[in-house]
């Protein structure tokens, strides 16, 4: 036991003082001895002893890498890496490329821009000949002006606005068609015809002189009507007195009737008080029948009393069946009065219709008699106001034919104004020309939207993008984009931010240039232009590819990721079979 403790100590002595190498060392017999005096068990030869590194140093280095480690988790698991879809597009305006089309018919006079030249809002850009379109104005406003005038005339005519005096300077001076001035010529004579026989009816009419033959008709007319008025006068007053006395004899006939009502009214009254009352007495008489009828049966009373109360019973039924029949009598005899009386009013009723009518008749032959003129004066007034109707529907059917002419005008006048105002045609937007194809002679074809040129605005540009069919469901609107212009690269110029700003409904067929079906998207920019290594800015310009990264999620670690590797290789091993 002395001897293994010796020989620890004696290892503890040699590893206190190690080589930095661990090497062995090797002592001889004599050092030995001396060192070891105490201990007797050791042997005398020589013996090699290995020397072990110090536990501090291994310690160290242990922590050292239990602590890397952790540092690494730490970070891995909290250090972000964004996820992000790739996708590929070019640049292109907010707003769309304007072509400029060809807004009227005409020759080009003057070409101000050139392609790829830069214009503002409202600059020039060509200029068209204007002679032949303010010629052809001019003869639009002419011919508008004339046919507005006659229309006016024909109104005018058939609103009896035009004296006869006027008339023939108007045809004139309106050089109207002579079909159209003989209805105007007879209308002006049909209209003063029917004035006359207004004033012979004793209608007013303003403004109208009669000549002397006229007002010797007029008085003739007017006699013969006295004449004849007098004659059938007459006669309506004596029909009138007939029918004064029929009417006294159905008043007094009327009121009879009432008195006659209120008899028969009382007759069946009083008849019903009367039977009412025999009927009671009949009660009575059956009532004492049936008490003293048990009383003969028993002999209490003699049979004769009994025969002698049927019989009261039977007389009171008979004086009963009686008044019934007189009353009956007496009733329907009143009620006979009463149709009589209504017979007698009807016939007075209907000669009074009859007077009436006579009278009626008398009057309308009174009327007639003063009217007889005025009739064929009104018939000679309705003919000639068809006759002029008739005249008037033509009139208004050159009205309407001119209105539709005038609406053709006004077509072709604005059609004119329009060719006059864009005589001078200029940009709608700022941006850059290109494919111009007007120059001075140049006539754009009639009929078709030709594009004299185009131009690209200088609006904001964004990105248009094509997301795969894959991709699509993790894009959302707003989400931010790192975006590289292929024409400048990346490790040198960097990339400009944006944001999605939309997303295609639908998804794009394949094509020549894609072969997948993909989903449009547009990404706005937060810069229009890179800066450059000489310090100045690059600015973009539409048409240049590009390259973007969609950041879909930006929360995503390093140990996630690590995660999300693992968990697919076990759901791949899940999967073998």
């Amino acid at each position: 036991m002395s001897n293994q403790n010796g020989h620890r100590n004696g290892n503890d002595h040699l590893n206190a003082n190690p080589s930095k190498n661990g090497a062995i060392i090797t002592t001889n017999k004599e050092e030995k001895t001396q060192s070891l005096s105490a201990y007797s068990a050791f042997p005398d030869e020589e013996q090699s002893v290995i020397l072990r590194q110090s536990p501090g140093w291994s310690r160290g280095v242990t922590l050292s890498i239990i602590g890397v480690t952790a540092l690494g988790l730490l970070w891995a698991a909290f250090a972000p890496i964004e996820q992000v879809i790739p996708a590929k597009g070019e640049l292109k305006p907010q707003g769309k490329v304007k072509e400029i089309q060809v807004p009227i018919s005409g020759v080009v006079k003057e070409v101000f821009v050139k392609d790829g030249e830069t214009v503002t809002k409202d600059s020039l850009l060509i200029k068209f000949d204007s002679t032949t379109s303010k010629a052809e104005l001019e003869s639009f406003r002419s011919i508008q002006t004339k046919i507005r005038q006659e229309n006016q005339f024909y109104r005018a005519l058939m609103n009896d606005e035009i004296k006869p005096s006027e008339l023939a300077s108007k045809l004139i001076e309106l050089k109207v068609p002579r079909d159209v001035a003989i209805l105007a010529k007879n209308r002006m004579e049909l209209v003063a015809e029917n004035q006359l026989y207004q004033v012979q009816v004793g209608e007013t009419v303003n403004d109208l002189v009669l000549r002397p033959e006229e007002v010797s008709r007029l008085q003739a007319a007017n006699n013969e009507s006295k004449t004849r008025s007098s004659a059938a006068r007459l006669d309506i007053d004596q029909v009138q007195k007939q029918l004064t006395q029929n009417q006294v004899l159905l008043a007094e006939a009327k009121s009879q009737l009432i008195v006659d009502r209120q008899v028969l009214a009382e007759i069946k009254d009083r008849n019903a008080r009367t039977i009412e009352q025999s009927e009671r007495s009949l009660e009575i008489e059956k009532n004492i029948l049936k008490d003293i009828e048990p009383l003969g049966e028993e002999g209490a009373i003699a049979k004769y009393q009994i025969n002698k109360q049927k019989q009261s019973v039977n007389d009171r039924q008979g004086e009963i069946i009686k008044q019934k029949a007189d009353g009956l009598i007496e009733y329907n005899k009143q009620r006979q009065q009463i149709e009589n009386r209504m017979a007698e009013i009807a016939k007075y009723q209907e000669e009074e219709k009859r007077l009436q009518y006579a009278i009626s008749q008398a009057q309308e032959k009174y009327y007639n008699t003063n009217a007889q003129t005025e009739k064929d004066v009104r018939d000679k007034i309705a003919d000639n106001q068809k006759r002029i109707s008739e005249v008037d529907s033509q009139l208004s059917k050159n009205v309407f034919e001119n209105e539709k002419k005038l609406a053709e005008l006004e077509s072709q006048i604005s059609q004119a104004e329009q060719t006059l105002k864009y005589q001078e045609l200029r940009a709608p937007v700022a941006g850059t020309v290109f494919d111009l194809q007007a120059s001075p002679g140049f006539v754009p074809k009639s009929g078709q939207a030709e594009a004299l040129l185009k131009i690209v605005p200088k609006d904001h540009l964004i990105a248009e993008v094509d997301i795969t069919n894959a991709d699509i469901g993790f894009v959302r609107v707003g989400q931010k984009v790192d975006i590289r212009i292929d024409s400048f690269p990346y490790s040198e110029y960097g990339d400009i931010k944006g944001k999605v700003i939309s997303i295609g409904s639908d998804a794009l067929p394949p094509d020549e240039l894609h072969r997948e079906y993909r989903f449009p998207a547009k990404v706005s920019l937060e810069q229009q232009s890179l800066r450059l290594k000489d310090a100045n800015s690059g600015p973009l310009q539409s048409g240049m590819s590009v390259s973007a990264n969609i950041k879909v999620n930006e929360n995503r670690t390093v140990l996630s990721l690590f995660t999300e590797l693992f968990r697919k290789k076990v759901d791949t091993l899940q999967e073998i079979r």
